[in-house]
């Protein structure tokens, strides 16, 4: 019989008998090692919500999860971060090549797709390997949208979603407590509230990220420190 071992984990295209990919397994893993990250799509908008890993001396703006790829379009990643700089790079290249083309901003689901369209190519051939991140894009187009990505290329649409070390955990909360008629604002709270419940240690503003997109709005939001803090003691 042949074995799924060492030899199946040598080369990305291979299959092991069972019909896995173990580098993108292991892509996975590093996804699952990343700080704590929670999307959540309400009535009127989204919520985004991220752990920041704080190393002493080490300036916070340097190691962020959250980032704005368009003025209605934001995005949470959990993984190897510098993966993660490459791939949101390359999805505000998407955004502005498509309103350069369209004239308009880029629909969240098209902007996702041709994500994963680039993200799946990194496990077809060999000499490479596939990105080891999960993102969660969240905006506001015709209404508020949610999506989660994986290192293979598939994607899904959520209500709410999260990804890293905790993810289980958040999920299990927001299975409990999501509800889809929440307010923007409710949303902050559930998203403040399965961080602060799901950490090790206590959490503070400084390792917090917090925004936020309204259908009202539409424009990408980063709540400040005050706003943050006020969150946190609310939840």
């Amino acid at each position: 019989m042949i074995g799924s071992g060492p030899s199946y984990d040598s080369a990305l295209t291979l299959f092991s008998p069972d019909g896995r990919l173990f580098q993108v397994e292991y892509a996975l893993e590093a996804v699952s090692k990343g700080t704590t990250v929670v999307g959540i799509r309400c009535k009127d908008g989204v919520v985004l919500a991220a752990i920041i890993r704080l190393i002493p001396l080490q300036e916070r703006t340097s190691n962020g999860k959250l980032f704005k790829i368009d003025e209605a379009v934001g995005a949470l990643v959990s993984g190897l971060s510098a993966d993660s700089r490459h791939l949101m790079t390359h999805a505000r290249t998407l955004a502005q090549v498509h309103f350069m083309t369209f004239g308009e901003p880029i629909p969240i689901q098209t902007l996702t797709k041709k994500f994963c369209d680039y993200v799946q190519t990194y496990t077809q051939q060999g000499g490479i390997r596939p990105f080891g991140v999960q993102v969660l894009f969240a905006g506001v187009d015709k209404e508020p949208q949610l999506f989660v990505t994986d290192p293979i290329g598939s994607f899904w649409s959520y209500k709410a979603y999260s990804l890293g070390q905790k993810a289980t955990q958040v999920i299990e909360i927001l299975e409990q407590e999501y509800r889809s008629t929440m307010t923007v604002k409710e949303g902050l709270l559930l998203a403040a509230k399965a961080l602060n419940q799901t950490a090790d240690s206590k959490l503070t503003p400084e390792s917090l990220d917090f925004a936020k997109i309204t259908e009202k709005e539409k424009r990408f939001i980063r709540l400040d420190s005050k706003a943050i803090l006020k969150l946190m003691d609310q939840s």
